[in-house]
């Protein structure tokens, strides 16, 4: 697996986890009832999820780069 792999398959993690995340918060904080894409929402307004999310990605992307 070359870097560009890691790269492109920690992302994908990240995002990965991501709807996992919202989903369960979904059924959690707002009953199983609600939408999925109401964390979505929230997570669009909400800036500093905006800056983690970003960091999460750049972590990994760097991390795939990182000479041994």
């Amino acid at each position: 697996m070359d870097r560009t792999d890691t790269a492109l398959l920690g992302v994908a993690g990240v995002v990965a986890a991501l709807v996992l995340a919202m989903t369960f918060a979904a059924g959690i904080l707002f009953g199983p009832g609600v939408s999925v894409l109401r964390p979505i929402r929230l997570l669009a307004v909400e800036p500093f999820a905006w800056v983690v999310v970003a960091a999460l990605v750049v972590a990994v992307v760097g991390h795939a780069y990182i000479d041994d």
